[in-house]
């Protein structure tokens, strides 16, 4: 797993993403620059250091084409590909100094189905950055296949795009590389698999995960009974819901064997 939730990125991996993002280095540091008016508190070498690391999370949120694309980034840390790491971990540093989002997400699931996909107590770490969709309050909740996560600390990107040169603000909900996940339940809704999941907070740096039980612990339940209190708040949107590219498709692997670093 190359990076762990809260990875602060070195000078080294800055200098290395530049290289990587030299072409469109200007372009997205003009929109980050209008954020890091915003936060004063920054100053000198520490000001460079989230420059890097925010430009390297817009490029992720924005970029649709070559080689520095979300999908060119998943491919690359989910098969091992050393190319992108120092995009990644940039990437990874950058979302931490978003706020943190506490609430319910929800993620289109591609084609994933009951009979192939996690079940109950399954762990799940990605790799790569999970996106996921907020529910505005009385907005329907999308219909079809989908997971729906419980957040702890996924961080809410708009603050990041909401500039002129990005146009719309994007209200997303990114999970950092290497986020565990729980899967509390699977239900068929409409015909459609729901799979709904926990974030868990790593409690060290490098803590591995121990292997899923399907009896859920006093943390799994509250979590459970959050996600329904949603579910049951929130009617079904009626058509086929247009999952935004970065918010749909399977998580990447599962993380009830030793996950090797």
């Amino acid at each position: 797993m190359p990076f762990q939730p809260g990875h602060i990125s070195t000078e080294a991996e800055r200098s290395a993403f530049r290289a990587l993002a030299e072409a469109v280095w200007d372009r997205h540091g003009t929109a980050v620059g209008r954020m890091l008016t915003r936060m004063p508190a920054l100053r000198g070498q520490e000001q460079e250091a989230a420059r890097a690391d925010l430009i390297a999370l817009h490029l992720y949120l924005t970029t649709s084409e070559g080689a520095l694309r979300h999908d060119e980034l998943a491919r690359a840390l989910r098969s091992g590909d050393r190319s992108l790491l120092p995009y990644g971990a940039c990437l990874a540093s950058g979302l931490r100094r978003l706020p943190s989002y506490r609430g319910v997400a929800f993620r289109g699931a591609g084609a994933e189905s009951i009979a192939d996909g996690p079940a109950p107590g399954d762990l799940l770490r990605d790799p790569a950055p999970v996106c996921a969709l907020p529910l505005a309050p009385g907005a329907p909740r999308p219909r079809g296949a989908q997971y729906v996560i419980s957040s702890v600390t996924g961080r809410r990107v708009r603050q990041l795009t909401d500039q002129r040169s990005a146009g719309a603000a994007r209200d997303e909900v990114v999970f950092p590389p290497g986020t565990l996940l729980r899967v509390l339940d699977v239900r068929e809704e409409g015909g459609a698999p729901l799979i709904l999941l926990r974030e868990v907070p790593l409690t060290t740096p490098h803590a591995q995960p121990e292997p899923g039980a399907a009896e859920l612990d006093p943390a799994d339940r509250a979590a459970l009974d959050r996600i329904d209190e949603v579910l049951r708040g929130h009617s079904v949107a009626p058509g086929p819901s247009d999952w935004p590219e970065l918010c749909d498709g399977p998580l990447g692997q599962s993380a009830n064997r030793p996950v090797s670093d």
